[in-house]
């Protein structure tokens, strides 16, 4: 087929060859209407040069004759080529068209570049292959140098996978199977999807397919479910105490109940005034004393009643056989002394004779001298007895 839409050499090849294709043309053999941009209509090519006599329409025709094999080699080459009996699950046929340039261009888009073609008869720029030990000519389609017309376009069925990408072609009119480079389709436009956020517990959010970041976001929604936990209280000592999980602060809160178990404290039980174990969420003022003095044994002061003396004993000691708390059972009876009689106070002295009148001296001084000094001594000598009278 391509060597109806090779370069002509020259203006000699040119005029021959336009005569031969309206010779073709007139007697019904199909070709490709040539024209600028525009795919060509195809007609069928029963030349000799066709892998496929008389080309194909469609991959069910193709199946048919993969299994007719008229030549006994239409499956070998189609083999070589990758191309399949029947299209595999998951791939898509699709109708482009193959240009002069060597692409191959199906839904819109180059699929496939450096394209080749191959036929059974030799053309110029062609190049020999082996297939099963048949000797076949492959042409390419880069350069312009496979069509006559620069701008020509031949209808081709192209094969791609799930993703768009380029498996394998066949030039319909003629069956020849294309051997190209795949281009990798472009990328498709992120999809919107619904996430839930999980720095905020929020769903639905919507962001594009390709900024989905699984530390960020989940498709699950349930995930944005505000999830309970229980923990300890630290301040309270409270377990369980049912929070939201996005509540949760280390400061305030444990998530080992054990965290919460208190520790005993010990207490004096003042009704039995013993030293006891409790909870602290025990403790009940009117019952229990937190300082240990209260438990120890009460002092009192009493009176024994057998010697009538104040004494100290522990309050659990006292007896009222033995002891006495009234001030008055050891209050001792005074007896009052016997009065000792007083002295008898000796007998006065029978007072000593008035002595007889002296008579003046007659001497002068000297004489009333000696008279005055005896007086004086008796005087004195009075006084002292008196004295030691009262003394005694």
């Amino acid at each position: 087929m391509l060597n109806k839409f090779r370069y002509l050499a020259s203006t000699r090849a040119a005029v021959a060859g336009l005569f031969v294709l309206a010779m073709i043309v007139t007697a019904g053999f199909g070709i490709y209407k040539m024209g600028l941009g525009e795919a060509q209509a195809v007609a069928r090519d029963c030349s000799d040069n066709s892998i496929i006599k008389c080309g194909i329409a469609d991959y069910g025709e193709l199946t048919a004759k993969y299994d007719q094999n008229v030549h006994g080699d239409v499956r070998d080459i189609m083999d070589h080529y990758w191309i399949k009996r029947t299209p595999e699950a998951g791939h898509r046929v699709v109708m482009g068209v193959s240009n002069n340039k060597g692409e191959v261009i199906a839904e819109g888009r180059v699929v496939a570049k450096n394209a080749a073609s191959i036929g059974r008869q030799p053309m110029q720029h062609s190049q020999k292959i082996a297939i099963k030990g048949r000797t076949y000519y492959q042409t390419t389609h880069v350069g312009g140098l496979a069509f006559a017309d620069k701008n020509a376009q031949l209808e081709t069925m192209v094969v791609l996978d799930a993703h768009g990408n380029f498996k394998y072609a066949i030039i319909l009119a003629c069956g020849n199977p294309i051997y190209a480079t795949p281009v990798p389709p472009p990328a498709p436009e992120p999809k919107d999807i619904q996430v839930c956020e999980l720095a905020t517990k929020r769903y639905p959010v919507t962001i594009k397919e390709n900024e989905f970041d699984a530390n960020k976001h989940s498709r699950n929604p349930k995930d944005c479910e505000e999830k309970q936990i229980q923990v300890c209280e630290l301040a309270t000592k409270r377990y369980p105490v049912t929070i939201k999980e996005n509540e949760f602060d280390a400061n305030k809160h444990s998530k080992n109940p054990k965290d919460c178990e208190e520790e005993p404290i010990k207490v004096c039980e003042l009704e039995t005034k013993k030293i006891i174990t409790i909870k602290k969420d025990e403790l009940d003022k009117t019952k229990h004393s937190t300082d240990m003095k209260d438990c120890e044994p009460k002092k009192i002061k009493v009176c024994e009643l057998e010697t009538k003396t104040w004494i100290t004993i522990t309050e659990g000691l006292f007896d009222k056989t033995k002891h006495s708390t009234n001030e008055a059972d050891c209050e001792e009876v005074v007896v009052p002394p016997t009065p000792t009689p007083a002295p008898t106070p000796p007998a006065a002295p029978a007072p000593a004779p008035a002595p007889a009148p002296v008579a003046l001296p007659q001497t002068g001084a000297g004489d009333l001298l000696g008279a005055t000094l005896g007086l004086s001594s008796m005087a004195l000598a009075s006084y002292y007895y008196a004295i030691s009278r009262r003394n005694g």
